[in-house]
């Protein structure tokens, strides 16, 4: 019988999503103070409505982080692996346009402070490239079960 999955892909989606889940809760653990060093002033740091959103979009991270390890060990079938990882890559690629457009860059708008903003979009996309390179190796086995005699 042939392999008919992706090599990799349970522990690359393992790796990221706990990585994910480590970054939100060290996010949670520094609280809404952390956005100081983003040009975030103090005014907006003391909001009740900001706190409350960092919460729950740290939380939400953690929830990723669980999915990405879920989707990596319950995703068996490697059709079914090649339309999950493509769908993460191009998830990324929007985060990591969407995160350049604020960024404090020549391409930002400049919404927050530092060159830090910068090592968003770098993480955005290494997790494209890592979750593409996952979608191209499945394709390029698909292709090659689907060419190979019967």
């Amino acid at each position: 019988m042939t392999e008919r999955r992706i090599p990799g892909f349970r522990a690359v989606f393992t790796v990221i999503g706990v990585v994910y889940a480590l970054m939100a809760a060290s996010a949670l653990s520094r609280g809404v103070s952390m956005l100081a060093d983003f040009g975030v002033s103090q005014a907006e740091l003391a909001s009740p409505v900001l706190a409350d959103f960092f919460s729950f979009f740290y939380q939400l991270m953690a929830y990723v982080g669980g999915l990405l390890v879920l989707f990596g060990w319950v995703t068996r079938e490697r059709r079914a692996q090649i339309a999950v990882s493509l769908f993460i890559a191009l998830a990324n690629l929007f985060f990591a346009f969407r995160d350049l457009s604020t960024s404090d860059s020549a391409l930002g708008n400049h919404l927050y402070r530092g060159e830090a903003t910068l090592v968003f979009v770098a993480i955005d996309l290494v997790l494209a490239a890592a979750f593409g390179a996952l979608a191209v190796v499945g394709i390029v086995l698909e292709r090659r079960a689907r060419s190979a005699p019967s």
